[in-house]
């Protein structure tokens, strides 16, 4: 029984011995060093590489990026869409180099754009590594800048075309509500526009409202007031547009009342018209006028030639400035003095050339009369309220004579007083016949006056409002509006007054300052009691054209 304990012992024995010999081994340790040492030898080390956090470069500029990796290795390096692969600028005796390469920023961009990491690839001995930068954006183009026009994505083969005499346009969903920077677009005037419209009840009529592609909304049709007849201000055809619009000057020039600036069009494509650096408050009035240049610009217009130089005596402007966008021009137009702008208008002449005429300030001398001016070659436009099928407001039930009358009574009082001065008056109606709003419209561009004031009584449901008001659209329209209200306010006719912006469909034309005017309440005893007064009435129409004479007086 003593031979299989002695085997068992001798076993154990020659085990031990062997797993010590393979533990202690100096040959077996060398061996695994040399795995090690191979294993590091082949391995894709990156020692630094750049650029590794967020940076932002200028627009069109070249920056470089690098890695420092062992020499053998072949690196590359993908960034908004480009793959370059990375030269050694530096060796090292180290067996590692630095490996660099650029990419170049596009340009043209009018605001930052974040093009995304720069990824990096290194290649060595049959392996490979990935790693990535962080967010790389470029900045905004100094040189390129985006007009005021908001284009929009308009499905072409549709053509709009403005068929009225002109379209007014506006902005926002579900609102047909023109602003003052705002402009109306001519007759003539095509460019593409949506199919799908929107629609408005105005007076319990609909309305049908389409986006043009330059982003302005016009009527498709309208209804005039008071006849309530259908004006079609657009009509839509199948066709295609020239994929640009080319500008050429033509001619800068003055007549006896504006500057004319003619402009030669490869089509009649929109534009936009703005009183620059203007400040508005949040219903459109103005504390004052803080505007210093106007800016036209020409939508889709990629070519502008000619030099539009300005004359030295020209009364409104001192020079002129072209702009390049980036997807149209602007002509910029400096005003000698700031705010010291009366007024304008466009249209296509009969050589299809788009003329903008600019009403220069009417001349005015000093006269020996209760006004102390000579109006002589002054137009003035007095718009006389409602009429006709349209009486307006009323006293009472029981009132024998409407608003139209008393409308057109002070304005016959006041037409002979501005006559008195020597200024050329004309009247939108001088009997009780029914005048639309269209018609005043187009006399007003027709005419192009020096100076419109519409005539008008007021009215409320809470009979004790009184009082006068004297309101204004445009920022141009303001110090009008303002010499009328405070020389009415000198006769203290009235117990209050109301001066500020106000909506009305007359001055919301460019062609001239318009001034509304609400000549005390109907609806009052006391205000209604003097505006039946005819001697009051005569007092108020002496106040007007003091105010009207002020203003010309004041931008002499």
């Amino acid at each position: 029984m003593r031979k299989p304990i002695c085997i068992i012992k001798f076993i154990i024995c020659l085990i031990l011995t062997v797993a010590l010999s393979v533990t202690s081994s100096p040959l077996q340790y060398t061996t695994n060093a040399a795995t090690k040492n191979t294993s590091s030898k082949n391995q894709i080390v990156i020692k630094s590489y750049s650029p590794k956090a967020k940076k932002s470069y200028s627009a069109g500029s070249k920056f470089s990026v690098s890695v420092t990796t062992k020499t053998a290795s072949k690196v590359y390096a993908t960034f908004n869409g480009k793959k370059i692969k990375l030269e050694i600028k530096n060796q090292t005796s180290n067996g590692y180099s630095k490996f660099t390469g650029s990419f170049t920023l596009p340009s043209g961009n009018t605001k930052a754009k974040n093009l995304g990491k720069i990824k990096f690839r290194v290649k060595y001995k049959g392996k490979s590594k990935t790693f990535y930068s962080k967010h790389i954006t470029c900045k905004k183009d100094k040189n390129v800048s985006l007009s005021d026009v908001n284009y929009v994505k308009v499905k072409k083969g549709v053509i709009t075309q403005i068929v009225s005499y002109q379209a007014e346009t506006f902005t926002g969903k579900k609102n047909d509500t023109s602003k003052p920077y705002n402009n109306y677009l001519p007759q003539g005037t095509l460019d593409y526009g949506t199919t799908k419209y929107e629609t408005l009840e105005r007076d319990g009529k609909k309305l049908k409202i389409l986006t043009l592609r330059c982003g302005k909304k016009v009527y498709k049709y309208r209804y005039d007031k008071p006849t309530n007849k259908k004006v079609t201000v657009a009509r839509q055809f199948k066709g295609y547009l020239p994929d640009h619009n080319e500008i050429s000057v033509d001619d800068f020039y003055e007549n006896s009342s504006h500057t004319i600036l003619s402009l030669n069009t490869l089509w009649k494509a929109p534009f936009d018209f703005k009183l620059k650096n203007q400040k508005y408050n949040s219903g459109f009035s103005v504390d004052k006028v803080t505007y210093k240049y106007i800016d036209i610009t020409f939508c889709y217009a990629t070519v502008f030639d000619g030099e539009l130089q300005i004359p030295e005596n020209n009364p409104l402007f001192s020079k002129a400035k072209l702009i390049k966008n980036k997807y149209d021009y602007t002509l910029r137009l400096y005003l000698k003095e700031k705010g010291a702008f009366y007024g304008w208008d466009a249209y296509y002449d009969s050589y299809g050339r788009l003329c903008f005429a600019f009403l220069n300030p009417a001349k005015i001398t000093k006269a020996n009369n209760k006004y102390g001016a000579d109006l002589t070659g002054v137009k003035i436009l007095i718009d006389v309220g409602h009429g006709g099928i349209d009486g307006g407001a009323v006293a009472s039930k029981n009132s024998k004579k409407d608003e139209a009358y008393y409308n057109l009574r002070l304005a016959k009082k006041l037409a002979s007083e501005l006559l008195s001065t020597g200024a050329t008056v004309y009247m939108t109606r001088t009997t009780d016949k029914t005048s639309s709003t269209d018609e005043k419209m187009k006399i007003l561009k027709q005419l192009k006056p020096n100076y419109c004031i519409a005539i008008h009584h007021d009215h409320n449901l809470r009979s004790s409002l009184n009082g006068m008001g004297s309101y204004y659209y445009y920022p141009f329209s303001k110090t009008a509006a303002s010499y009328v209200s405070k020389q009415t306010a000198k006769t203290k006719i009235y117990k209050k007054k109301s001066f500020k912006w106000h909506y009305y469909f007359m001055g919301r034309s460019s062609v001239c300052p318009v001034v509304l005017t609400e000549n005390g309440y109907m609806s009052n005893s006391y205000d209604y009691k003097k505006i039946k007064n005819s001697k009051i009435t005569q007092k108020k129409a002496v106040a007007l054209t003091k105010g009207i004479v002020q203003y010309f007086k004041s931008i002499q």
